[in-house]
């Protein structure tokens, strides 16, 4: 039976997580006077203090062994996607506009998710068995980082890539820094292995889009030409769902925009990284009820990364979005 060259390669990534993990834990053990201690976490014996007190700020050396494994991995995935192989974490990382380092703590974070023998490990480094994800700190050094590099932390706060899709979740936020664990949405986990299946977040929002291919070729053409915030307006028996959906050609999702407009935000952030992970574009219909009870959801879909078509009935205002859109009759 062949495997899935995705899977092929997120299972080939993920293991050379686990070499790194594996030294991590070794050179750990070397320096530590009570590696089995049943009690670790839970109190600092004096030998902890001093092991603690001699550490330094400083990453992981380089793992040649680890190295030459990535080397091995992406090079299957290079002939894989040669071959017209769809490899989901790499287009995952170009769809969101991952770095290479983005992609690394991506996967440390999402290893306990598809390993649980990362569970025990994580715990093992974290000097507490209860913390079983990936601190920020040992995701830094798992990825031949200081704790202390800044180029790293900016990874993992503000309005960073993997947080402001919806990659990666840091929780713990009363904790410092170092110390906050790192959390994969199972329905990223899920997509990365395959399943397409919508977010059940979207359940109540998601509606099957109508196809009607006329009147959809000029839409068509301005999507071809990069534009990503289209409203359209319908006139008496006209059908904007249809023409925007016809004109998308592709992947479709279609938000009940009242719904939409009764959901908190994050639903709306949902809505976004949903259509991202499937290279879908969106329809969100009727925008009225977004203008009266949700405006701050209606500027997060206007200043969406993909394609945001907008249906309604009422002549477009300004104060809607701040970047104004092609705006069509349906």
């Amino acid at each position: 039976m062949s495997v899935d060259p995705g899977l092929a390669h997120l299972l080939g990534r993920l293991a050379v997580v686990e070499e790194r993990v594996r030294r991590e834990v070794s050179a750990r053990r070397e320096l530590d006077p009570q590696p089995d201690d049943p009690f670790r976490g839970l109190y600092l014996s004096e030998e902890a203090v001093e092991r603690v007190l001699a550490g330094r700020l400083s990453g992981a050396a380089p793992d040649p062994v680890a190295d030459a494994h990535l080397a091995a991995v992406e090079t299957a995935a290079d002939e894989a996607e040669r071959a017209g192989a769809s490899i989901r974490l790499r287009t995952l990382a170009r769809a969101m506009a991952l770095g290479q380092l983005d992609v690394e703590l991506l996967l440390v974070a999402l290893a306990p998710d598809l390993d649980s023998r990362f569970e025990q490990l994580y715990g093992y480094l974290n000097d507490d068995v209860t913390r079983r994800r990936a601190a920020v700190g040992m995701a830094l050094r798992l990825c031949g980082l200081p704790e202390a590099a800044a180029q790293g932390r900016a990874r993992l706060t503000g309005e960073a890539p993997l947080l402001a899709a919806g990659l990666l979740v840091v929780d713990d936020m009363d904790r410092p820094l170092l110390s906050r664990a790192l959390r994969v949405p199972d329905r990223v986990a899920a997509h990365l292995l395959g399943d397409d299946r919508p977010d059940p977040a979207l359940a109540g929002v998601l509606v099957s889009p109508p196809r009607w291919r006329p009147a959809a070729e000029a839409l068509r053409g301005a999507l071809s030409r990069g534009v990503r915030l289209v409203y359209l307006r319908e006139r008496l028996g006209g059908s904007g769902v249809a023409v925007a959906a016809a004109a998308l050609d592709g992947p479709v999702l279609v938000a009940d925009a009242a719904r939409l407009a009764g959901e908190p935000p994050a639903v709306a952030r949902t809505l976004i990284r949903e259509a991202r992970l499937v290279g879908a574009g969106l329809i969100v219909e009727p925008v009225e009820a977004l203008v009266a009870e949700a405006p701050a959801v209606l500027r997060l879909l206007a200043a969406a990364p993909v394609p945001v078509l907008l249906v309604g009935a009422a002549s477009w205002d300004p104060r809607w979005a701040e970047e104004p859109p092609l705006q069509l009759d349906a």
